[in-house]
């Protein structure tokens, strides 16, 4: 899909470009360590197209750096390997590591405006807030539980579903009881497509703003006409939940949510209600694949590791016995499970590379030049490859969270929920540890078997894994059973 047209258009303006930053290149600091540049294209050929993020951990080992600088196109780029340099650059610099990066797709395809509204998505999802909507946490749960009981060959998809139900509930009170949901449907297509205008060289747009302002008829700009088709289903996921919401609150009608709480908050701006639609939004777009993806690695652990599953179950029964499952206020009573869910997120991390930073000005980090507008982008799976701190990192052991008397131990931050002011808002969302656990109380996993009856050997689990942007496991090589 890459625009070859507009490389044609672009070539000039390449030319030039290149030769202003080298002459203002030859007095500056020096930049971060990482591969030679390309005249013109930079590190366009070095940079790879999936699983990044080993890429960039050796790197690190190559250049002796915890931080690397590339470019392509023009493009730059700062990848941050080491959890101390994220700390410092993305947590204490946060007021100029906090932009998103300007992407011209995103902007096209109307996904950008409810970026700058995080502030109401914080407050609304609060570890003190959420516990008033637990009940929607253990109702869900028990779904998922019907659900695999009566169809457990599909437990991926039921699984799949079910944090993004939990979300729409609490948001907006619409209950997202089947997977053929339309909205829920839609949700997975814009997911899987819209991670195109993300990948860097796709779209040339991204890297040349200025192509946007070419006409729809023009060649090369085909993009405008993908963006607006991706941009019409978004409305639509946008305002389909928020009319049944509102349409609930007009008539005084409907299940709490968060969005009847937040326009009940109405100050008389008038564009107060646009905003609470966009933020609910935000948040149904960004909860849709990674919850589902800690869920399916967690199940792909669990399936490698029968003495995980064991020892999780034993710890199951001690608490709640056999006549009931585990809820919510169980959880502070099951450290083990606990320390299963802070494993999951280490051992693979949902989102690898966490979600893209950008610096709004100049900055010297280390001796080394960080220059305004660079992309940065924090390799969690390096972080969480980390010799000294996980020993045998690519071993899925619970334990490294645990003190010798089985308490849970002070390793307590969760890499996988970002930094700085780009935080993950759905951190203290409890789902996945409810449902693991009633999963644990109802079922046992195992590996799946072949037409011959042998059980499918799972050599290494990070061939089962899907780039570019979330991890997710190959479920079709376990299942699940009572």
């Amino acid at each position: 899909m890459v625009d070859y047209i507009s490389l044609v258009v672009c070539a000039s303006l390449l030319v030039i470009s290149y030769v202003v930053k080298f002459r203002q290149g030859r007095h500056r600091l020096p930049l971060p360590p990482g591969p030679k540049p390309w005249p013109l294209i930079g590190n366009v050929l070095d940079m790879p197209m999936s699983t990044g993020w080993h890429t960039y951990a050796k790197w690190s080992k190559i250049y002796s750096s915890g931080i690397l600088y590339a470019s392509a196109l023009g493009q730059k780029l700062i990848i941050v390997n080491s959890l101390e340099d994220a700390e410092q650059l993305l947590d204490e610099r946060a007021g100029n590591t906090s932009d998103r990066p300007f992407l011209p797709m995103i902007t096209l395809m109307g996904m950008d405006a409810h970026t700058a509204l995080m502030k109401l998505l914080h407050q609304g999802l609060r570890k003190e807030v959420l516990t008033s909507y637990h009940h929607i946490y253990e109702k869900k749960a028990m779904e998922l539980m019907h659900k695999l009981a009566k169809d457990p060959v599909h437990f991926s998809d039921h699984c799949r579903a079910y944090g993004p139900s939990i979300v729409m509930d609490i948001f907006y009170g619409y209950d997202l009881v089947d997977n053929d949901d339309p909205l829920w449907v839609e949700s997975v297509y814009v997911l899987t497509e819209s991670t195109n205008a993300l990948l860097p060289g796709v779209f040339m747009v991204n890297t040349f703003p200025f192509l946007r302002h070419l006409p729809r008829w023009f060649p090369g700009a085909g993009f405008h006409d993908w963006a607006l088709n991706m941009k019409k289903i978004l409305r639509h996921m946008r305002d389909t939940p928020f009319d049944f919401a509102l349409k609930n609150f007009s008539n005084g009608l409907g299940k709490p949510s968060l969005v009847i709480e937040w326009l009940q908050e109405d100050n008389g701006d008038e564009t107060y209600e646009e905003v609470v639609r966009e933020v609910a939004a935000g948040a149904f777009e960004a909860g849709i694949d990674s919850s589902s993806a800690a869920m399916d690695t967690l199940l792909l652990a669990l399936t490698l590791n029968p003495e995980v599953q064991r020892k999780a179950q034993e710890e199951i029964r001690q608490i709640v016995g056999t006549t009931r499952l585990p809820t919510l206020r169980d959880r502070p009573f099951m450290p083990y499970l606990e320390a299963i869910y802070r494993e999951t997120l280490r051992w693979a991390p949902p989102p690898p590379l966490g979600v893209p930073h950008a610096t709004t000005e100049d900055d010297v980090y280390n001796g080394y030049l960080i220059p305004a507008g660079t992309f940065i982008m924090a390799n969690i799976w390096a972080m969480t490859r980390n010799e000294k701190k996980y020993p045998e990192p690519e071993l899925f052991r619970p334990e490294r969270f645990l003190n010798p008397d089985g308490t849970l131990n002070d390793d307590d931050r969760v890499l996988a929920f970002g930094f700085g002011r780009r935080l993950c808002a759905g951190k203290h969302f409890a789902s996945e540890t409810l449902a693991m656990a009633q999963i644990l109380a109802s079922f046992n996993l195992s590996k799946a078997k072949d037409e011959n009856g042998n059980e499918i050997t799972l050599v290494d689990f990070r061939l089962g894994f899907a780039p570019p942007g979330v991890l997710h496991p190959s479920c079709s090589k376990f299942h699940m059973h009572r």
